[in-house]
């Protein structure tokens, strides 16, 4: 590693070889650690990260696609150009304060970095850094190229950052293997590059600027909370189609989107005072209207029950109404099934593994059911990787948020605890071979 005083400042003999490729330039953060470390590690704030983070995945697609060499730099109020390995010291000052770099420093800096005339610099910056690069650059005759021209604020900014920092999806067979582990996280994570579930609910009062997707992702109907509150859905079914469009067009790669179903646990049927049949009728005419209303889109069937029989009646329902769930393309959810003991959880999932439902999601499964029936899942979803971190109650280990309720590391970690659990649940001796008739659809009709 470097430190700062390598950088470079005015009054040394310059210049520096000129460099051949792209250089950009972020900003550093007010939050920092309190000890030293590599600049790329003292800025903790999430502003820093979004903006360091995807132009660090622009200048790698840059050398990848042949345009050359790029670096990404670091333009810091007290000591100007970094690069993203030099060991610096914790401070406090903003760029206009006094003692702040000046601009014959930066320019000091560019010549021995190999910035000179005909360099081609972008800068994602706010105004008051972008003006003292642009005043010290001018001297060598280069002239910054502003990245965030026209953005009205903070939001407009995290969306260039998303856009130029969109990797090339690749397939997910390339990506990961087993167990598909959707994180529970909020709107923050869609700059974290790797996929997740967000709820509807946390984007429906995003009006005017939404996130760009990194990654796949898939979107919730925040059923359970929905159902819980109002005993109804009090969102209409062409308000949420409209949501599910604008978001698949201006966030991007949305993988799924679950119905607005009616969750047939206890307690739901409870504060709706309806009965099991007919939350699991509503649930299958929502999986219609919404793919009638969204052709194109993947809106995915939700099975849902109040016992492990229930379950096995909803699939029925569906064959009823012309859905066969042992034959759909994408994912089959399965709901209901949080807050249930593990053993019961599991002989629901085995239950319908046996009626021929193969690809199975489920909504909010973690731990203790994986190492029952995790082989049988293709995908789950969980926000628990983020509820443990906030039991403990401790600041991020790794430095790169405050809290490690919000750190993607935390997140990344977790997600693999629950692909090994589920790679490590014991196969069932009962369950049929491949090519086998599936069991239980031979006597559901007799449950029904």
């Amino acid at each position: 590693m470097s430190t700062a005083a390598n950088v470079g400042v005015a009054g040394v003999d310059y210049p520096a070889p000129p460099y051949p490729g792209i250089t950009y330039v972020v900003p550093c953060g007010a939050d920092k650690l309190d000890r030293p470390a590599p600049a790329r590690d003292m800025y903790r704030g999430s502003m820093f990260r979004h903006t360091f983070d995807n132009v660090t995945r622009l200048a790698a697609l840059d050398v990848a696609e042949g345009r050359g060499p790029a670096r990404v730099l670091i333009l810091s109020a007290l000591y100007g150009r970094l690069d993203p390995d030099t060991v610096i010291e914790p401070y406090d000052l903003r760029m206009g304060q006094p003692g702040c770099v000046t601009p014959e420093t930066l320019t000091g800096q560019a010549l021995a970095l190999g910035i000179d005339w005909g360099a081609q610099v972008y800068a994602l910056l706010p105004k008051a850094y972008l003006a003292q690069l642009d005043r010290a650059l001018r001297e060598v005759y280069v002239y910054v190229q502003d990245g965030y021209e026209g953005c009205g604020g903070i939001g407009d900014q995290r969306r260039v950052n998303a856009i130029i920092g969109r990797p090339t999806m690749t397939p997910r067979t390339e990506r990961e293997a087993g167990l598909r582990v959707w994180m529970g996280a909020g709107v923050y994570a869609f700059w974290w590059g790797e996929p997740i579930l967000v709820s509807y609910g946390r984007l429906r009062p995003m009006r005017r600027t939404l996130p760009v997707a990194t990654a796949p992702w898939v979107l919730d109907s925040r059923a359970f909370s929905e159902i819980a509150e109002h005993g109804r859905w009090t969102i209409p079914a062409a308000e949420y189609a409209a949501d599910v469009e604008r978001y698949a067009d201006q966030i991007g790669h949305l993988e799924w989107v679950a119905p607005q179903d009616w969750p047939a646990s206890p307690a739901l049927l409870d504060r709706t005072g309806l009965t099991e049949a007919e939350h699991q009728a509503r649930t299958i005419e929502s999986v219609r209207e919404l793919r009638q209303m969204l052709p194109g889109r993947n809106v995915i069937a939700v099975v849902t029950g109040a016992t492990a029989a229930g379950y096995l009646r909803h699939v029925e329902m569906y064959r009823q109404a012309g859905i066969d769930l042992t034959r759909e393309d994408g994912v089959v959810g399965v709901g209901a099934l949080v807050g249930r003991k593990p053993h019961e959880a599991a002989e629901i999932v085995r239950l319908l593994h046996l009626a021929g439902v193969r690809r199975m999601h489920g909504f909010g499964v973690k731990t203790k059911v994986l190492d029952l029936v995790g082989h049988l899942f293709e995908s789950i979803d969980s926000a628990g990787w983020s509820s443990e971190a906030r039991r403990r109650g401790g600041k991020c280990p790794h430095g790169i948020v405050e809290w490690e309720q919000n750190c993607p590391r935390a997140a990344r970690a977790w997600c693999d605890d629950q692909r090994r659990r589920a790679a490590g649940a014991v196969v069932q001796d009962a369950l049929p071979a491949a090519g086998e008739e599936p069991v239980v659809s031979l006597w559901v009709d007799g449950l029904f």
